[in-house]
Order: C-alpha cells, then structure tokens, then sequence
C-alpha cells in the first residue's frame, strides 16, 4: 500500500521505518525544507526493536505524498497538527483513511472542520491515542524504537465507520487496537500530559542542566502522588461524559505490560522493561509545550465546561504558563477553539462522533 507520512519527528520516523520494512510504498512530507533535505536520498536507518535501513520516498510538496495513498498519517506534535492538516486538506478524498499519530486534545475534530468546509465527502478519520512507537529520533536520517506497544485505542470519525477503522489498522499494524465508542473517548484517555507534565516539572533543574536521565527512574512516591491527583482530575470528567475508564495506572499495564499495585512500583516496573529513553535535556520540551496546551488545557476546559472543579490540573497550567510565559489556556484546545463552545453534553458526544457536517 502506498502510505503518505506527514512529518519527520519521533513517530514519524518510526512509523516510516516500521512500514517501509514490512513492504510499504512510504512517501513522507515534512513542512521544514531542511527535514526534506536531509531524508533526500531516501535512506532510512532504525534500530531497536527492528534493526536495518529501509528506503523511503521524499516528497517535494504534500499532493505528492497524499496522491494515490491509501492512508494518510499525521505523525507530529499537536502543535504542528493544524499546519499539517491544513497542507492536507486541499488533497484529500473520501477514498482514503487518515490517522491522526497520536491525536491530541481532539486535534482530528479541527481536521474534520477544514473538510467541512470544502463542502466535499471527508475521508475516513482515525484517532490513536497514544503513538504505537516509544521512539527517538537519534539524527536526521536514524530512529531508535525501543518499544512496539501491545494495546492502543482507536475511534474513527465518523464512529459508525469504526469497524472499517480497526480493519485497516490492524492490515498494517497488527492486532494491537482497541475500539473506542468515539474521538472524545480517545482524547480523553490521552494519558501522556499525566506522566509528563509533573515529572519534568520536578526534575527541572536535571532538563536544564542536559543530564542523562530517565524519567521512569525519577518518579519518586511524591511525584508520582501529583501524577494520580492530575489523573483523578482527568478521571472525573471521563465519568462526566461516560466514555471508557482506563486509569494511568491501567494504562501503563495494558501498554508497557508493567506490573505494580502503586504508581511508584509501576514506574519503576516500566523504568525495568524500557531501560530508557533519556528524559528531556531542555526545558523546551513537548512535555510542556505540547501536554499542557492540548493536553491539560482541553481537560480543563472539558471540565470548566460541564461544572467540574479541577484545581491541580489549572495550578499546573497556570504554573506553566508562568514559568514558560506563554499563555497556554489561550494557545491551547479549548472547547472555543475546537467549536464545541456552548453546547451541552450530549450535544458534544454527538459532535465528537460524527464530525462536523459539510459547509460548515
């Protein structure tokens, strides 16, 4: 199958790598000529848990990569999602699936929106709520995967398609999906702004200082005290909207296959299986300029919308965005900036799981 990859980061890499060697036609698009650049001779090296170097197709501009693919990835940070998106939109048809790598923050309701407006049949939309790579981009043209994970959970926009969704996941994938009732549900179980955000908070200094440590390793019992009060906090809007239920605790066990009866026990579980990755040497990291405005920001705004007090997750993000001063509640995915602003509950589940309709 010919696959169109959007972006060149972390997962992007990986996922190249992983589909390039089971015998896909991989053709990548970053919009940073000098990712292009350097992937010109389309040479591929990943190590890990798959070894080797495979051969890719770099594309000039995104109507090459998206032209005749039967999926189309969006593998970036949530911040460059919307950029993405919009280089895809003009190109899309409904003959083709597109998978948001992870979503974000309900990211994949923003590309249905730019559908929309075309005023033309969407493709099939599928959001995964976590990257199926624990990977590193350790150069320009190298990938370290140090860890395929056995579940993740996927909904398709609109969720009447799902069935199709896991189908053509699993075809390229292998059985590693879960199916969820729709693109809330996936959002809402985005565990990565729990366990980033208060570990690099609390190792600051080791990010700062470029140390060689990980993160696993450094969740201490008070750190990963302030991982659970985030995660209740996320858990209690969960219930709001009655969406699956999957603590960061189970999570990491259906993912990682870690073992534990407490945080602590199961972070070091996990610090056991992975042996790595280096935790963030920059304060300029994704864990905070990704996970907390479209990741604790769209929880909180979720929750300010239907009544629910989260008082640890807004200190977080007001903390934050003091020390980065940057405005995250403003930059984020708010319900505002997803067009979900003033409707009632189940006026948004309805939303989240059919997309929006044409013209809008």
């Amino acid at each position: 199958m010919k696959v169109a990859i959007l972006g060149a980061g972390n997962v992007a890499l990986a996922t190249s790598a992983f589909l390039a060697q089971a015998g896909h036609d991989v053709h990548l698009w970053s919009s940073f000529e000098n990712e292009r650049a350097a992937l010109t001779d389309g040479m591929l090296s990943v190590e890990g848990v798959i070894d080797g170097q495979v051969r890719i197709t770099i594309a000039g501009v995104p109507g090459e990569a998206i032209s005749g693919a039967g999926l189309v990835i969006i593998a970036a940070p949530a911040f460059a999602h919307q950029t993405l998106m919009s280089a895809a939109a003009p190109h899309l048809s409904a003959r083709q699936t597109v998978l948001v790598h992870p979503v974000t923050g309900l990211s994949s309701l923003l590309l249905s929106r730019m559908l929309a407006k075309r005023d033309v049949e969407p493709p099939l939309i599928v959001d995964a709520s976590t990257s199926l790579f624990t990977a590193r981009k350790s150069g320009p043209t190298r990938v370290r995967i140090l860890k395929i994970k056995d579940t993740i959970d996927l909904a398709a926009i609109p969720s009447s398609r799902g069935t199709e969704a896991i189908a053509v996941m699993r075809e390229l994938f292998g059985n590693r999906f879960r199916l969820e009732s729709s693109a809330l549900a996936v959002s809402l179980n985005n565990h990565n702004p729990v366990y980033h955000v208060p570990p690099l908070l609390c190792n600051l200094s080791r990010a700062e200082k470029q140390e060689n440590w990980v993160i696993w390793e450094c969740i201490t019992p008070a750190i990963a005290r302030l991982v659970e009060l985030v995660d209740n906090e996320r858990l209690l809007v969960v219930r709001h909207f009655g969406t699956t239920e999957v603590s960061v605790a189970d999570y990491f066990k259906q993912a990682h296959g870690a073992e534990g009866n407490c945080l602590p026990d199961i972070f070091a579980s996990v610090a056991q299986k992975l042996k790595g990755p280096v935790g963030p040497q920059s304060s300029e990291h994704r864990f905070i300029t990704e996970d907390v405005p479209y990741g604790l920001v769209f929880f909180h705004s979720l929750g300010q919308a239907v009544g629910i007090e989260m008082p640890v997750t807004r200190n977080l993000i007001e903390l934050t965005s003091a020390l980065y001063q940057r405005n995250f509640a403003e930059e984020g995915h708010t319900v505002e900036a997803l067009g979900l602003s003033g409707l009632l509950s189940s006026e948004i589940l309805e939303r989240t799981s059919k997309g929006f309709g044409r013209s809008v």
